[in-house]
């Protein structure tokens, strides 16, 4: 990831390292930042992060790229081979002090600050409400960009707040409780959405309580009498409100008819009328918000049409049972009666309730009136059978391999002319390239 950057090397120094900065440290002007060495230009402050690689192996790439300078884990073995070198930075942790660093220039500023999070609909809600206060503010607003919502995307989010801004919207992921708090802190948001509670992530949690008490945490930042916006009818919705109370955040139940819309599905409503709501309540005229509804245009991955001889849903950038099942009605409300062949993927960190909630996901779609199901990887058999089970004799589902892309284009080009074909699943299951396969092959 890559930020701009103005500050010099004493000041971020003094802000992250583990030492008091030295006042004849050099006078270096540090106009960039970024955690890869490949994205560095000169004048760029390295951060070494650790992925599938350690990324103090990159500092030797990223000083011959032109790095002015980069943090150091105190006690590491590389401290050792840039002992004495004036451009580096010792820390405690790099990540935590990429933390401290964003967490500095973010307080720099006063923009409007709004966090969102949720197990479905977080970032449809973030780019509603990003196009919204982008469509009355133009770029005087920013907001995530990609998937930028983790300890390490937050971070990049923040730099991108300079003294013209005067909205920002940040999103915030999670699945382990500790880490939306973490992410409030940094970013200290004047309002925060929950779009809503499911079961994404519950392989760490025990519950959907557990689920909600970890969403809740994006009050922990929060300015005190602040506004938490929620679904009217949102999951646990006892816990967010002690943890918004004890915080001292003022809680807000939105319903989908607060904000009245015509729209494919009631998630979409509900998505749409939590941004509605929190952009009306910070002064953004009534128009302004239903143009933007009607030009809206979702975010790459999160369910693109692709109109042809059929109608393709491209909404494979992630999935867990409850996206799933509000992916199906939006396919069902689009088809108009046409036939709905759903493609669905293994969901991830579902844990020991993987079978029930898989099972769970087949026989929705057979009730809610799915035409064929096909089921991509190992945790789908479990779909495909409960699917078969409600449906019985006449059932048409399938389950293949993630490798046999071909095999389901092939198979999936035999349905009939118009239907409305939906591909989801999780991250991992990169669905994107059956959609992009077929689409192919469709022309």
């Amino acid at each position: 990831m890559f930020a701009r950057l103005n500050y010099d090397l004493f000041t971020v120094a003094a802000v992250c390292g583990s030492e008091p900065p030295k006042p004849g440290a050099p006078d270096i002007r540090l106009q960039s930042i970024t955690n890869s060495s490949l994205e560095v230009k000169p004048g760029s402050l390295f951060v070494p992060l650790a992925d599938r690689r350690d990324g103090h192996d990159f500092i030797d790439d990223a000083l011959k790229r032109g790095a002015s300078a980069f943090f150091l884990k105190k006690n590491h073995a590389a401290a050792k081979k840039f002992k004495g070198d004036t451009r580096a930075i010792l820390v405690d942790d790099p990540l935590l002090a990429l933390g401290a660093l964003a967490h500095f220039h973010r307080n720099r500023f006063t923009p409007l600050v709004i966090a969102i999070t949720g197990s479905n609909g977080k970032t449809t809600t973030k780019e509603m409400l990003a196009q919204i206060f982008r469509r009355a503010l133009g770029r005087k607003c920013i907001a995530t960009e990609k998937n930028y919502n983790n300890h390490i995307g937050v971070p990049f989010t923040l730099f991108a707040i300079g003294k013209d801004t005067r909205v920002a919207v940040v999103e915030m992921g999670m699945n382990h409780a500790g880490e939306i708090a973490y992410l409030s802190r940094l970013a200290r948001p004047d309002a925060g959405i929950i779009s809503s509670i499911g079961h994404a992530h519950i392989e760490f949690f025990t519950s959907r309580a557990g689920i909600a008490s970890a969403k809740a945490e994006i009050t922990e930042g929060m300015r005190k009498g602040g506004f938490l916006y929620v679904p009217q009818h949102v999951t646990e919705f006892k816990t967010l409100a002690a943890t918004a109370k004890k915080n001292g955040i003022r809680i807000s139940k939105i319903s989908p008819g607060d904000y009245p819309i015509a729209a494919g599905n009631a998630v979409w409503l509900s998505n749409f009328s939590l941004a509605a709501c929190a952009a009306k309540d910070n002064g953004i005229a009534h128009d302004i918000i239903i143009t933007t509804a009607k030009k809206f245009k979702a975010a790459k991955g999160r369910m693109q049409v692709k109109k042809g001889r059929f109608t393709i849903i491209d909404d494979g950038y992630n999935a867990n049972p409850d996206s799933a099942i509000a992916s199906i009605d939006a396919a069902i409300a689009l088809a108009k009666g046409k036939p709905v062949v759903c493609v669905f993927g293994d969901f991830k960190e579902m844990g020991r309730f993987s079978r029930k909630l898989h099972a769970w996901t087949g026989d929705e779609a057979a009730r809610k009136g799915v035409a064929v199901f096909y089921g991509v990887g190992k945790d789908m058999a479990h779909a495909v059978g409960a699917y078969q089970k409600r449906t019985g004799k006449k059932a048409r589902a399938y389950r293949f391999a993630r490798e046999q892309v071909q095999a389901i284009v092939e198979r999936l080009r035999s349905e009939p002319a118009g239907s409305v074909i939906l591909i989801k699943g999780s991250r991992a299951m990169k669905m994107e390239e059956i959609a992009a396969a077929l689409s192919e092959k469709q022309g």
